[in-house]
């Protein structure tokens, strides 16, 4: 379901800019719809008093291209968030080129050209959602060079192979080099990609009848989730477990009543408020750092 707040003043450049991201975290698809057009829209108007006048009389932190293409993009990740791949590519292809924006400055061109950066990989990622397999050598050839993006892009190799049903071993084995123990990934958006990916990777071995391996990754993420305070996957591997349970050994269900006893000796559950959950495709919220 989602919501809208109303704000009762009207909101520059940058606090939009934030509003998106903050409804990004908590998947707010709609509002992050609805605010990525106010973004746009007044953008617009910046830019045209900035051709008509060569001033405005807004404030804001960066070139103004880079609140064009982040409306856009934060549309697009949206529609994909929510199965609309043709809006999706819609909204790609308006980031794709800013051209017509016409900077000359350095900026610009930077912004212009990593914007088109950004086009071609999430091009590439929804593909890889849509279950086309012959790009997938594409797509790992991409995460070979930009290893930030590998969490992602194992979530997203995953759920293709999880809906469309195809193997993916040499991929997972190739990419997991890049992965470290969850304890590495201290940023909460990459900790909540750490245990998704793994959550991915547990389906995809029960989807091959992996069922014990399947289980100790799920074991692992209920350990990994309490420690992250992510209470979102916790319950994910909850529910995992039990579909589980009649597969496992006596040592599993042990581990997993010792893990559930050390929570309840303490006193406390996995506290989502600590470690929100997302997925993030290329050049989301980080996108920031452009500026």
């Amino acid at each position: 379901m989602s919501v809208h707040f109303p704000y009762d003043e009207p909101l520059d450049l940058d606090s939009l800019v934030n509003l998106i991201q903050s409804n990004y975290t908590i998947e707010n698809w709609e509002e992050v719809l609805s605010l990525s057009d106010q973004l746009m829209q007044l953008a617009k108007e910046v830019h045209q008093e900035l051709i008509e006048t060569d001033s405005t009389s807004h404030v804001y932190k960066d070139h103004i291209i880079y609140y064009f293409g982040y409306s856009h993009l934060m549309s697009g990740l949206s529609y994909q968030k929510l199965g609309d791949f043709t809006k999706s590519r819609e909204y790609i292809s308006f980031y794709a080129n800013l051209d017509w924006l016409d900077d000359s400055t350095e900026t610009g061109k930077y912004l212009i050209e990593h914007f088109k950066f950004f086009s071609s990989a999430n091009e590439l990622q929804l593909d890889i959602l849509d279950g086309k397999k012959d790009r997938l050598p594409e797509y790992v050839q991409f995460l070979d060079a930009n290893p930030d993006q590998v969490l992602q892009g194992l979530i997203n190799i995953l759920r293709s192979a999880n809906q469309f049903n195809y193997d993916v071993d040499s991929i997972i084995t190739h990419l997991s080099n890049y992965v470290e123990d969850y304890k590495h990934y201290n940023d909460k958006v990459k900790a909540a990609h750490y245990l998704s990916y793994q959550y991915q990777l547990a389906l995809y071995r029960n989807m091959n009848e992996e069922h014990s391996t399947a289980i100790d990754i799920t074991l692992h993420i209920l350990d990994a989730a309490d420690e992250m305070r992510n209470d979102k996957y916790f319950k994910k591997a909850i529910s995992l477990f039990e579909i589980l349970r009649k597969f496992g050994t006596v040592s599993q269900l042990k581990t997993c009543y010792d893990i559930l006893n050390k929570i309840l000796m303490r006193g406390d559950l996995p506290n989502e408020k600590r470690y929100s959950s997302r997925s993030d495709s290329v050049g989301s919220v980080h996108l920031r750092s452009l500026s």
